[in-house]
């Protein structure tokens, strides 16, 4: 914006307000039917954090070689990765071949591609570093990737344990009653859990469209003991990345702050964060804007203005990044470790119940008998 006055008093004029200009055409993300939007594209239309991590890869790998656009997609359209990729690089195909830009392309597909790779795609077009914006992209999802990774495997033992919920205390139908009556009995109760699940899920995706909702969910996850500061912490992760990234890129402050909170994943701390930008707009410090919000942390504000300092922002955001991860994988561990104790004390309560219920029948038989 301040740019845009700048240019425009050049010219001779005197500026009295001045405002973006919205776009009339529909959003790809709202055509369509509700059900449409909030329930088949988001699932069957878009692809997996490692999917596109690899097609990044390879297409960074091929632009860096010396192959240009054209040549790399059409490789992609053949060896992209899965199937939904490959199409997806079939259709963008012709619209390089007729001299269309590659952000504009990835836009038309945007239950593929995220307004964050868009932003940094387009960022990286317009500075000449399109190679590296597709790299950083690339190690941004490999980093998400390796988080839920990470979260898989350290609850793992809990879900074993919920499925021991479910089987072990139907044994005794198995040794009374034989294998048909214990499938049935086990069936039944995966059933009525899978169908509660079910509604479960349909109920949150419906009501997660409702933005006081969202931003509800989002601060009373903060506001949880010990999980709040591993949400809050994840959160800064990648808000902290994709900083680094915008800035590495030579994007606008106010364009990377906006990007940036949208990308932590959390209404609240997004709200908060974007806070930040009329300050920055108005000359501030990046540190000085942000340490109004009152989000981020200490070391946080000190490691940015570091970089701010040093002229090295970017690599200082990284180093946040970092140290955020590493505190929500502590702070992960640790939860889920309690998670599977809880877990593990509530199954032996389970079957207890269950063990005690069988041996009072069958002394209530032999009572009866005599």
């Amino acid at each position: 914006q301040r740019s845009a006055i700048e240019w425009l008093q050049k010219m001779g004029y005197f500026i009295l307000d001045l405002r973006e200009e919205k776009r009339r055409e529909e959003s790809p993300r709202k055509k369509g039917f509700p059900l449409m939007r909030w329930f088949i594209y988001p699932i069957f239309a878009g692809a997996s954090p490692y999917q596109l991590m690899i097609f990044y890869r390879q297409f960074a790998t091929m632009i860096k070689s010396g192959m240009t656009l054209v040549h790399s997609m059409s490789n992609l359209r053949t060896q992209g990765g899965s199937r939904r990729l490959k199409k997806v690089a079939a259709e963008v195909l012709p619209i390089l071949e007729s001299g269309g830009k590659l952000s504009d392309a990835f836009a038309m597909h945007p239950f593929v591609f995220p307004d964050l790779h868009i932003s940094l795609i387009r960022a990286g077009e317009t500075g000449g570093t399109l190679d590296s914006m597709l790299e950083r992209i690339a190690e941004y999802l490999e980093r998400e990737h390796s988080v839920r990774q990470k979260l898989r495997m350290s609850t793992f033992y809990p879900k074993i344990l919920v499925l021991a919920v479910i089987f072990i205390p139907r044994l005794p139908v198995l040794l009374m009653d034989g294998f048909e009556p214990y499938l049935r009995a086990t069936i039944g109760v995966l059933m009525t859990l899978g169908l509660g699940i079910l509604a479960l899920w349909v109920i949150f995706r419906l009501l997660i469209q409702i933005p006081a909702f969202r931003y509800a969910l989002d601060l009373i996850k903060l506001a949880i003991p010990r999980l709040g500061k591993t949400v809050r912490m994840l959160a800064l992760s990648k808000f902290y990345r994709v900083l680094a990234a915008m800035s590495a890129a030579g994007a606008p402050l106010s364009q990377s702050i906006t990007h940036a909170a949208q990308a932590s994943g959390n209404w609240y701390l997004a709200t908060k964060l974007k806070r930040a930008i009329p300050d920055v707009e108005q000359g501030k410090t990046l540190t000085d804007s942000l340490r109004r919000t009152k989000v981020l942390p200490y070391i946080g504000l000190d490691m940015i203005a570091t970089g701010e300092q040093t002229g090295n922002l970017d690599g200082m955001l990284d180093k946040a990044a970092e140290y955020s991860e590493n505190e929500a994988e502590v702070g992960t561990m640790q939860a889920t470790i309690v998670v599977g104790v809880l877990l593990l004390l509530a199954v032996a309560a389970y079957i207890g119940v269950f063990v005690v219920r069988f041996y009072a029948g069958q002394y209530a038989n032999v009572t009866t008998q005599w």
